[in-house]
């Protein structure tokens, strides 16, 4: 396997001049914060739009329970969604070797086009960022933002990077410098944009060194709010009137159970009520003795007998 031949090089000075970038840095988070939304928007609404269907009413802790279970799985998925087509997108733009138009990837070694195999064509060379990070190897190399003075001297801008591209170099800064009344009137004097400092939230999950990277697969959320009626779900679910049949099997033990607990309960019943029929015909088979041997009067008719004498 031959080795692979390399050219590198460095980006002019005049050409790293933070100013270049800045407005596309914007336009691109501007757009992301957009889509996130719109994103959101739509799960949010596909959610809405959902059924639950389930066999009997549900209590309300069930009910928050499933809800919470089926919000949980969404939250997990938007930003996945979200971060795969940027995956997607990024990885096409570095393996077909794009060229920035901001020439901060590539640049041309010459002017003059070449000749070779009957095709023109210009020479062009990877441009190298701090830790000599090759463009042509690696989409996310970057350095410092920074500005030139008048005296052509640098001067940094606090978070922000500049790289391969404005969207790569943009997912390993970090907005500190908009939390930075300081930063945020440098960049004005550098740019004349009308720029508002954010306000930094102590209550807020992210740090102000978050890099962007973070931010997107977090969709820029900052706290998702569920709620549920489950009042509106009662009267909606609940039926008038339901019936259900099922088929049960034949199983030995189920059996086993049934003829004990029969035998029990027969047993109960038999401890009872026995004493007490037997007590009953007994008394019967008494009246019936007493009736038999009762001795009454014997009356007898005797009639009167005649007489006749022969005279």
């Amino acid at each position: 396997m031959n080795e692979r031949e390399v050219n590198h090089g460095s980006i002019g000075e005049e050409n790293n001049d933070y100013r270049r970038l800045i407005v596309a840095h914007l336009k691109y988070i501007q757009r992301l914060c957009e889509y996130s939304i719109e994103i959101e928007r739509n799960s949010i609404e596909q959610f809405l739009n959902s059924l639950l269907i389930t066999s009997e009413l549900l209590s309300k802790k069930e009910f928050s329970f499933r809800v919470n279970s089926s919000i949980e799985q969404r939250k997990e998925k938007i930003p996945k969604k979200f971060s795969n087509l940027l995956f997607l997108i990024r990885s096409l733009n570095h393996g077909n070797g794009f060229v920035s138009m901001y020439g901060t990837n590539y640049e041309y070694s010459s002017t003059w086009f070449e000749k070779k195999d009957q095709y023109l064509y210009l020479n062009n060379q990877a441009i190298v960022y701090d830790d000599q990070c090759s463009c042509e190897l690696h989409s996310y190399c970057s350095t410092q933002a920074y500005f030139f003075n008048e005296n052509s001297s640098k001067v940094f801008v606090n978070g922000l990077k500049m790289g391969c591209t404005p969207s790569e170099s943009l997912h390993v800064s970090t907005l500190e410098c908009f939390y930075d009344e300081l930063c945020v009137d440098l960049i004005r004097e550098y740019t004349n944009l009308t720029i508002i400092s954010l306000v930094n939230e102590t209550t807020s999950r992210f740090h102000s060194k978050t890099n962007v990277s973070q931010l997107i697969d977090n969709l820029f959320v900052e706290k998702w709010l569920t709620s549920m009626n489950y009042s509106s779900y009662y009267e909606q679910c609940l039926p008038s009137s339901c019936s259900y049949t099922y088929v049960q099997h034949f199983h030995i033990l189920y059996f086993i159970t049934f003829i004990f607990g029969l035998q029990g309960g027969l047993t109960i019943v038999l401890d009872w009520i026995s004493p007490r029929i037997v007590r009953i015909i007994f008394k019967i088979y008494e009246k019936r003795k007493k009736q038999l041997n009762a001795v009454g009067p014997e009356c007898s008719t005797i009639k009167p007998s005649t007489v006749i004498s022969q005279q």
